[in-house]
């Protein structure tokens, strides 16, 4: 079975939730599809504030999703992040894993060139999953198309991809199995073809009195 384990920003989910939700669509019809997202308090906050402030229409769209899927008794695994846990972990465990500079940002000290608190919150979140929480059968990856956040997972060892990159990795696993039926369907066509050369083109003729089915994905069939 194929896993795949997301972190979601807010871009993501505000710039994407058509394709997250196709996501979950697709691991409820498919048995060898695992989905988990967790949903960090940044992201909650960040929505929040595209909503009410700004008037964004995917951030309400987005929330009500969470909420839906969260309430939902099928569907993939959806973690939302408790508040306090971020107060656990101490701002010194974040920075033991950086391993780029961040010239234009103050890490460490309280100026103006400080990390944002609410970029802070986040890297503690991402860090806490990809680094600290000790569950080794599962890797974390951050969705984000934040070119900002992006930067900091850079500089803290977090993975990252785009929304269209993680659609990829989940549409090539769930087309996989249809992909391996016609494979399997064209080497028995051309056991039951006649090769012929045109033009230095191999071409495969078949006997149209020879009854030939693709193979087909399994299910009920309708009766009226």
């Amino acid at each position: 079975m194929a896993e795949f384990c997301y972190i979601l920003d807010a871009s993501a989910l505000e710039k994407g939730v058509g394709h997250i939700k196709k996501w979950c669509d697709q691991e409820n019809k498919r048995s060898d599809v695992a989905l988990s997202l967790y949903i960090p308090s940044y992201t909650l906050q960040e929505l929040d504030f595209l909503k009410f402030r700004r008037n964004s229409p995917t951030a309400r769209e987005a929330l009500h999703f969470i909420d839906h899927t969260t309430t939902c008794q099928d569907g993939p695994e959806i973690i939302i992040e408790f508040p306090d846990l971020l107060d656990t972990i101490v701002w010194s465990e974040v920075l033991a894993f950086q391993t780029q500079e961040l010239p234009e940002y103050d890490l460490t000290g309280a100026t103006q060139r400080s990390l944002l608190r609410r970029y802070k919150m986040l890297l503690k979140s991402c860090v806490y999953k990809c680094h600290l929480e000790g569950r080794n059968d599962k890797t974390w990856i951050l969705v984000t198309e934040d070119s900002t956040v992006r930067r900091l997972a850079n500089a803290f060892q977090i993975p990252y991809c785009s929304v269209v990159a993680a659609d990829g990795d989940i549409s090539r696993q769930v087309d996989k199995r249809s992909h391996r039926r016609n494979v399997k369907f064209n080497k028995y066509l051309k056991k039951k073809s006649t090769k012929e050369v045109t033009n230095g083109k191999e071409v495969y003729k078949t006997n149209f009195s020879d009854m030939m089915y693709a193979p087909r994905g399994g299910g009920e069939l309708w009766s009226p």
